[in-house]
């Protein structure tokens, strides 16, 4: 257990868990939770998303990567990204709606724990063939998380003297991405970045819009631009890609 302490991408991992564990301790410990419990709880699950971005580079950049370093990984994603978002949308929101904000709080956590288990079955069968290269099955757990918490930063934040969400439009986006987590629609990740030129240029281009929102509007924006791009856009680009691999597919079967 001391050489798995002392494994530097565990680090990063178990600093991933910190952030959400004191996101939900921040709130825990508020009779009534302020819009800066919110702020404060929803930057830290963005923080722990950074890490969490890290631990993997690092493994990989110190050669230190094990199989306890992967399950360590799958735990505190299902804390981080899917316990911790539903909980802060829960105390925020949710609540207010009774056994339906309940079920859609329950139900978001267990599509995150479905999409984690399906992942880490398909990295280990050597005969899953996943046809779209450059792209993940699915709404990553990861980026479901921020999008949600992402959400209620900016309720709270920007638009809180602004505009008022309504309970059930934040369970109708718990449960978008809940079902998002669980399909099987393609959304791009940041690896493909590195090997698709296509790819960059819209990164550029949408690192630049999130900027802008970010200086003209509020910094919040930054992250609030960023997922409605992402969550748009990837929804677009994974149906452009299905269409296009299917139609490649049917030419070489013609063939």
């Amino acid at each position: 257990m001391i050489a798995h302490l002392l494994n530097p991408p565990n680090w990063f991992t178990a600093a991933s868990l910190f952030c959400s564990t004191t996101a939900l301790a921040t709130l825990l410990a508020a009779t009534t939770p302020t819009p800066e419990d919110f702020r404060r709880a929803c930057i830290l699950i963005v923080f722990g998303g950074i890490f969490d971005l890290l631990d993997g580079r690092v493994a990989r950049m110190t050669r230190r990567d094990s199989a306890f370093g992967v399950q360590l990984d799958s735990i505190a994603d299902i804390v981080g990204f899917g316990v911790a978002p539903a909980l802060i949308a829960w105390t925020w929101s949710l609540h207010t709606l009774g056994n339906l904000g309940l079920a859609a709080t329950v139900l978001y956590v267990i599509a995150a724990a479905f999409r984690l288990a399906r992942f880490n079955v398909d990295a280990a069968d050597p005969c899953c063939v996943w046809p779209y290269a450059g792209h993940s099955r699915g709404l990553t757990s990861t980026m479901s998380g921020g999008i949600l918490v992402t959400a209620v930063w900016v309720a709270n934040g920007f638009l809180y003297d602004v505009l008022t969400i309504p309970p059930l439009a934040t369970a109708a986006l718990v449960g978008v991405l809940g079902v998002l987590m669980m399909s099987s629609i393609p959304f791009r990740h940041f690896k493909d970045f590195r090997h698709n030129r296509v790819a960059r240029r819209w990164m550029a281009v949408s690192l630049s819009i999130c900027l802008v929102a970010a200086v003209v509007v509020d910094p919040s924006m930054w992250f609030g631009a960023g997922a409605v791009l992402y969550l748009v856009g990837g929804l677009v680009d994974g149906l452009v890609v299905i269409a296009h691999v299917r139609r490649r597919d049917q030419v070489t079967d013609d063939g």
